[in-house]
């Protein structure tokens, strides 16, 4: 007697799944209906790549007669050129045979022949220049008067395309087109003629390069004359008889053969081969063919992927459909509405030996599971709860402002600071819409950035929250005020500027000094003491120097700076400029020069400021330059402006230091590798960039170590100058 068990486990391995009596049908049909597509698509896939092949063979057909043509002309374009260059009828007629090379060779090396015969009026070569690897060899002249071509060329005959006529000529090794022209004396008779020739190998290969594609010449009995197959050129001659087909299906169609070259299978496309308008053969443009049956194959496993993609599909589609048709599914759903409603006694009870009744069972004993982790969520609950108290204490006694935002920007947890900042923010609504978007892009923040917000000043920094696996929670952003720094540097920058005004009274009177006794003292100092009072004129300057600067600086800062526009004429400053330092040039044995156009550069600025720029530059290139060096400075106009170049051959700037030279207070690692004592403050090129964008201008710093500096301005010209 069969147990209940026994019975279960009979009916579950015997009993049709739910799956099974619903897809099997549908797998079925997509089976037979994706195979006949792919059949269908493939051979769809192979008709529209052979015409796209056949099309690709005509083209390159066409390419290769219009290359076939192109030479020719080439050919023509050197025989004429010789023909009708100036001694040459008199050299044939005496055999001069050195005027004929030292006329001829330079027009066939130009012109890339691979032969050159000059024959006189019976046929008789008296020039050979043929081409042996990469050099032209003066070689024994054929006898040539039994070329028909040569014939015709000495009978002066002539024919629709003129007076001269091609001829194939095959020689022991190799086969040449010629083609043939009569040379004629001061009398008008024939004196004798060239021809020019090319193998007809090369021929090929450049009609290959031009049709891209393999090359084969046929001779009017279908014998290869050149190729550029791989491989011998056995396979590629064609019989007598099926050149008579290949003509007569010429007359309606192009013809195409199938032919296998080392196991790659071609289809040569045959055209006539016409020099001066004759056939004297035909000329094959191959292409392979086994791209066609690669890309055939590559269609069918796409296809083959997409109906295994679709099978798949299919096969879930089915799943999905079996449970929605299944009368048990009622029980699963009304057990899962009551335990959703709270009700965590209810059970499915279903045991159907298939799917269902296997899910029934598993969502009973997840019920089970679920009244047992109840217990244990509510433990965690209370964890939570002392966790987020702890969190909000530490939060509370940070002194900066931090606020916790969701991926959406919105505020989750802040601590009082922050609720105090919030609190301002929203009586100003402009200020506290900049804030929300601030939180909307928190990612922007990843680096430290200062914002203003209600007058004060934050430093604001946002920390991603993330998972183990890198989802995003949100992120932690600290606005940390800075308004106390902020202010501090505003009262330096005042500080120094008071300091600097106050400082030019007491350095005017020392200079003043300092001047006077050189002036008045000068012839009763000694030699020392007249070194001195020039050490002490020229620190004083250079403070004084230093001084104007930190005052333009702090006049930038406080956006107090502005320059007065006036005309005038740059050319003269620039030549006031040059001469103050041509001294100093010259005692530290430097050549310091000047180029400028022949009209003066009228421009609309600011003289004296624009005079302390070019003053810096060539100060800096007078500093940094070894003796023996160079200062140049150039003048141009381009393009409506005034460029000014100053270039140096000296010590030069690092490439990781050039990007840096503008900036505010930057003394880089070459400002101690000059030749002069060039201390400086590091203000010199942040002033002079700010003196050039305020006249519209650019400046542009170009160096290389050990090699030298150039320094580019460009200001806008006046156009009355």
């Amino acid at each position: 007697m069969v147990s209940k068990t026994q019975e279960r486990h009979l009916l579950r391995r015997f009993y049709p799944g739910i799956n099974a009596r619903v897809t099997a049908p549908f797998l079925v049909t997509i089976v037979v209906i994706a195979g006949i597509g792919v059949y269908i698509v493939t051979q769809l896939v192979a008709g529209s790549l052979q015409e796209r092949f056949s099309n690709q063979l005509m083209e390159s057909s066409q390419a290769a007669n219009n290359s076939v043509v192109m030479v020719e002309e080439e050919l023509l374009s050197a025989l004429r050129l010789m023909v009708y260059t100036n001694g040459v009828p008199e050299a044939i007629e005496t055999q001069n045979i050195d005027d004929l090379v030292r006329w001829l060779r330079p027009i066939t090396i130009n012109a890339h022949l691979d032969d050159v015969i000059v024959f006189n009026r019976t046929g008789q070569g008296i020039l050979n220049l043929t081409k042996k690897d990469s050099n032209y060899e003066d070689v024994t002249p054929p006898d040539v008067s039994g070329w028909m071509s040569v014939g015709q060329a000495l009978l002066l005959d002539s024919d629709a395309q003129g007076d001269k006529f091609a001829e194939l000529v095959r020689t022991s090794d190799q086969i040449y087109f010629y083609i043939v022209a009569p040379v004629r004396g001061a009398d008008g008779g024939v004196v004798g003629g060239i021809s020019v020739g090319m193998d007809v190998d090369n021929l090929a290969t450049i009609v290959s390069s031009q049709a891209v594609s393999s090359i084969v010449f046929l001779d009017s009995t279908g014998q290869v004359l050149g190729h550029t197959f791989p491989g011998t050129d056995v396979s590629l001659a064609v019989s007598q008889a099926h050149m008579g087909e290949l003509s007569v299906q010429m007359h309606y169609t192009s013809p195409v053969d199938k032919v296998a070259l080392g196991g790659t299978p071609y289809q040569i496309l045959y055209s006539p081969l016409r020099l001066r308008s004759q056939q004297i053969g035909l000329i094959g443009v191959g292409l392979p063919t086994n791209y066609i049956v690669e890309r055939i194959s590559t269609s069918r496993d796409r296809l083959s992927l997409l109906f295994a993609v679709l099978f798949v599909t299919v096969a879930l589609l089915g799943l999905v459909a079996a449970h929605t048709i299944t009368g048990p599914i009622r029980r699963l759903v009304d057990t899962t509405r009551a335990i959703r409603g709270g009700d965590l006694s209810k059970r499915v009870g279903l045991h159907t030996p298939d799917e269902l009744g296997e899910l029934a069972t598993s969502f009973d004993h997840m019920t089970n599971q679920l009244v047992e982790r109840n217990a244990q969520v509510e433990s965690l609950y209370l964890q939570q709860l002392e966790e987020t108290a702890r969190r909000e204490a530490v939060l509370s006694s940070i002194g900066d402002a931090v606020l916790v935002i969701n991926p959406k920007g919105r505020i989750i947890l802040k601590n009082e600071s922050a609720t105090r900042l919030l609190e301002t923010l929203e009586t100003a609504p402009r200020i506290y819409e900049s804030f929300k978007q601030l939180c909307l892009h928190a990612e922007l923040l990843a680096e430290p950035r200062m914002f203003t917000l209600d007058n004060c000043y934050f430093n604001v920094l946002a920390t991603p929250v993330l998972l183990r696996d890198n989802t995003l929670l949100g992120h932690v952003i600290v606005f940390h005020d800075i308004t106390a720094l902020i202010q501090s540097e505003e009262l330096k920058d005042q500080l120094i500027l008071q300091m600097s005004h106050e400082l030019r009274t007491p350095l005017t009177a020392a200079r003043g000094y300092v001047d006077l006794v050189g002036m008045l003292e000068g012839q009763r100092l000694s030699e020392a003491g007249g070194s001195y009072v020039s050490k002490a004129t020229e620190s004083l300057s250079s403070l004084e120097r230093m001084i104007n600067q930190v005052i333009d600086v702090s006049a930038i800062i406080s956006n107090r700076f502005s320059v007065s526009h006036s005309q005038f004429n740059l050319s003269i400053l620039l030549r006031k400029t040059v001469r103050d330092w041509q001294d100093a040039s010259a005692q530290r044995n430097l050549s310091l020069d000047l180029t400028l156009p022949s009209d003066d550069i009228w421009i609309e600025g600011d003289e004296h400021y624009l005079g302390q720029v070019f003053e810096h530059l060539i100060r800096n290139a007078w500093s940094y330059t070894l003796p023996g060096g160079s200062v140049e400075v150039y003048g141009s106009i381009q393009d409506s402006k005034a460029t000014i170049y100053v270039t140096d051959s000296g010590t030069g700037i690092a490439p990781d230091e050039v990007e840096r030279v503008f900036d505010r207070m930057y003394r880089g690692r070459s400002a101690d590798a000059g030749p002069t004592d060039a201390r400086g403050l590091g203000l010199g090129l942040y002033l002079s960039k700010h003196i050039v964008e305020a006249h519209h201008g650019s400046i542009l710093l170009e160096s290389k170590v050990n090699y030298g500096t150039v320094v580019t301005v460009a200001l806008p010209v006046d156009g009355h100058g």
